[in-house]
């Protein structure tokens, strides 16, 4: 049918002159392409324009670039601008350098440009745009916390500076949210004490009066312990901690011996739940020596692995005390022997007194020593013997002493010399998981293990994304944090978001892990190779998880025998298969169904339709409510059958599959097969059995 030319007129004026939006262009191009979020064309059309820029084509780019999830350009074009002169435009600027760094994942950075883009707004400004920020507050609060702990361990000269900043940050903090951790953490802060609300105090202080107490000769004990440990004596180390009167106390230790000995954790933290040790259970199901697991040498005297020092060691070890003291005295005043050597032969003797109880001579060596650079259990066994402080213990660097200090802390704490009377819990104080949350919350808001120990409380009750995210940014160092990675990878893997399950997964060292853990990074990382068509890495992958030789997911298992079998590997597939089976107990029905219709089919991919079909069978008979899996086994069976003549069995397998089928297509596809068959062998009527005489 044609159109009257009085139409398309009537249709030419209705577009030229009745529709505003398609009128001559109001706004200029770029403007245009913002409004429909064309980020990447609106990014081209700034880096084309030859003029110079003004500070807000600066501040426009770098935020297409924040829109186009390119934190990092954003970044580069912020950092590479010098700071303006306007006070409106320089927020702005520092404002999306903190957005940028937020979306780099460097959440410390973040809040400190926000609290500098603060400086230059008025309080309100400020305090919509912080509060606008989506999970803002409970990220102020955690770098805040994990500032803290970086201060406390800071001995140097930008301990200064790194309080200012401390200060800053709390006082925006306290202006937006009005959150009372803030008063409290300022009022710690000033070294005061916190005092318990009027209606918590009397449990409370029944609590904190339950807490075991480790006499001096006991702190000493272990003191002596570790010396040990620190000259590889883990038998006499142990035999040292048996003179512990506390059973909690004595297995506590025992198990540092025997981590530091071979990396072993502690199966079995009964011991500390029994008994309410929440902090005691928390190092150990955080696991704060993560760090060590794969190697442990600082904590050891010299090279545990090379022959001469050993040699050396063991025959000072052999002899008297006072001899021992004397061959080393010997050695010290030779003129001959290194700086190095020197500081190894004292270091030595200090282990040597201190693990014999010398605390008279330990002492003296102790002073004259370089406390820094000590082995570990050393630097423990001084801390314990002559209540050093901490500041004067920890390495040079500001890195290792902030990976260093909750682990001294805790230790010494464990042994009962608390380093942090005033911000810390008292580490064998014996307190429910509902005191815990109070705790945690009301009078110890800094104490790092006492927060660990309630954010697992609460991740094993009912994990989440957001607890997930907040434990891998506070506890990066100790298994807890690795979990949540883990977690936020798996979620982000599901989810197919794979840069960001990858981003996670790389944030975490993984040749440190630990078997158990390895194998959750392995096979996170074997999901991500699958989704982005990287078949071959995932087998490579799917190879290391199989050789830490710890149990496989049984899913990972599937998807590793279905790639197999897509590779027409059927041997390999059909080994993972029947592994799954060996464990079908712990698999649900429809997994148990499935897995033996994969194993049909791997037998039928190697041209043994018998064995096939007798998976394919017994799945229908055993699984008919796994509908799915039951009527698709029949179906395959049923084209055996067919192949092999046996019309009638065929057909009665996919009657079945008519009737019960729950998809349509199924159910024609079963019946395009039945009239099939019935073209093949007539419609007789069907014998009840396929006896056929001859004659």
């Amino acid at each position: 049918m044609k159109l009257s030319l009085s139409f398309c007129a009537s249709l030419l004026c209705l577009f030229v002159f009745g529709t505003n939006s398609l009128a001559a262009p109001q706004q200029s191009f770029q403007q245009w392409l913002e409004h429909y979020r064309a980020w990447d064309r609106l990014e081209k059309e700034y880096a084309a324009e030859k003029t110079d820029e003004t500070p807000q084509d600066v501040l426009k780019r770098a935020q297409v670039y924040l829109n186009l999830n390119s934190p990092a350009q954003a970044l580069e074009i912020i950092e590479m601008t010098a700071a303006f002169d306007d006070k409106k435009l320089e927020a702005e600027r520092l404002w999306i350098g903190g957005q940028a760094f937020r979306g780099l994942g460097d959440l410390s950075k973040a809040v400190l440009w926000f609290t500098q883009a603060t400086r230059f707004m008025d309080a309100s400004t400020s305090n919509k745009r912080l509060k606008a920020e989506p999970q803002l507050e409970t990220i102020w609060h955690d770098v805040w916390l994990k500032m803290y702990w970086s201060y406390t361990a800071n001995h140097t000269l930008s301990r200064a500076s790194q309080k200012e900043a401390l200060l800053q940050v709390l006082s925006v903090g306290q202006q937006v949210w009005k959150d009372s951790f803030w008063d409290k953490a300022q009022v710690l802060l000033e070294g005061k004490s916190l005092q318990l609300k009027e209606e918590n105090k009397e449990n409370t202080e029944v609590t904190l009066a339950q807490a075991p107490f480790l006499s001096v000769d006991e702190t000493n004990i272990i003191a002596q312990s570790m010396a040990s440990v620190s000259l590889s004596k883990f038998e006499a180390a142990n035999k040292q901690l048996d003179q512990l009167s506390l059973d909690p106390v004595r297995f506590f230790w025992k198990a540092v011996v025997l981590f530091l000995e071979n990396g072993t954790l502690p199966a079995d933290l009964a011991p500390f739940i029994s008994g309410n040790y929440l902090k005691a259970h928390a190092f150990w199901a955080g696991n704060m020596l993560a760090p060590y697991s794969t190697s442990k040498e600082t904590w050891f005297l010299g090279n545990p692995h090379s022959g001469p020092w050993n040699q050396f060691k063991n025959n000072l070890l052999a002899m008297p005390l006072d001899d021992a003291n004397k061959a080393i005295d010997n050695e010290l005043r030779s003129m001959l022997i290194s700086e190095q050597t020197t500081a190894l032969l004292s270091n030595f003797k200090l282990a040597l007194t201190l693990s014999n109880g010398d605390f008279s001579t330990a002492k003296n060596v102790w002073n004259s020593l370089n406390k820094r650079t000590l082995p570990i259990s050393l630097q423990l066994a001084g801390l314990l013997s002559f209540k050093e402080n901490l500041n004067n213990v920890l390495p040079s660097n500001p890195t290792e002493a902030y990976a260093l200090s909750p682990i001294l802390t805790a230790l010494s704490g464990a042994a009962g010399h608390d380093i942090h009377p005033l911000t810390e819990a008292p580490f064998w104080m014996a307190f429910s998981p509902k005191e815990l949350a109070q705790l945690s919350n009301e009078l110890f808001p800094l104490d790092k293990l006492l927060l660990l120990a309630h954010w697992q409380k609460r991740f094993e009750k009912k994990p989440s994304q957001s607890l997930a995210k907040r434990a891998a940014f506070l506890f990066e160092n100790a298994s807890f944090g690795i979990q949540g990675l883990l977690y936020l990878a798996n979620d982000a893997a599901k989810a197919k978001h794979l840069q960001l399950s990858a981003f996670y997964l790389n944030k975490i060292e993984e040749p440190a892990l630990p078997a158990n853990l390895k194998v959750s990074w392995l096979d996170i990382k074997t999901r991500i190779e699958l989704n982005a068509g990287r078949q071959g890495a995932a087998l490579q992958t799917y190879q290391d998880m199989v050789a830490t030789g710890e149990p496989i997911p049984v899913m990972t298992r599937l998807r590793m025998a279905l790639l197999y079998q897509q590779r027409k590997d059927y041997k390999t597939a059909q080994k993972e298969l029947l592994a799954m089976w060996d464990v079908k107990e712990s698999m649900t029905t429809a997994l148990q169904a499935e897995t033996l219709f994969w194993l049909g089919e791997g037998e039928y991919g190697m041209r043994h339709p018998e064995k096939a079909l007798d998976y394919y069978l017994k799945l229908a008979w055993q699984y008919p409510k796994e509908n799915i899996w039951a009527l698709t086994a029949m179906y395959r069976a049923a084209l055996i059958y067919e192949k092999r003549g046996k019309y009638d069995t065929a057909k009665r397998l996919l009657g079945t599959v008519v009737r019960n089928a729950g998809r349509k297509e199924q159910r024609e596809a079963a019946k395009a097969r039945i009239d099939a068959i019935e073209k093949k062998s007539g419609t007789k009527k069907a014998s009840t059995s396929a006896l056929v005489y001859p004659f």
